[in-house]
């Protein structure tokens, strides 16, 4: 069974800012009530549309909307 990934209650898909298949990447996240700068280190969760579009979210909001859960250091082993 494929896995899905969906928002948590309260994330507004009309408030993505959508980038087109063309344009440059992003440098702030997509998610319009936040905007962060991407930074560099970053590696932003990226959703693509059927059309090539793309949105980019930053940590934060990786952590807020999507739960997800960011290591920035190598975990110990043992």
């Amino acid at each position: 069974m494929p896995a899905t990934l969906s928002p948590r209650a309260g994330f507004d898909w009309l408030l993505i800012r959508w980038g087109g298949p063309e344009e440059l990447r992003t440098e702030v996240c997509s998610y319009v009530p936040c905007g962060k700068p991407l930074g560099e280190d970053e590696i932003p969760l990226s959703l693509f549309r059927d059309d090539g579009s793309v949105a980019e979210f930053c940590e934060d909001c990786q952590r807020k909307w999507w739960g997800a859960e960011i290591f920035k250091d190598e975990p110990e082993v043992g």
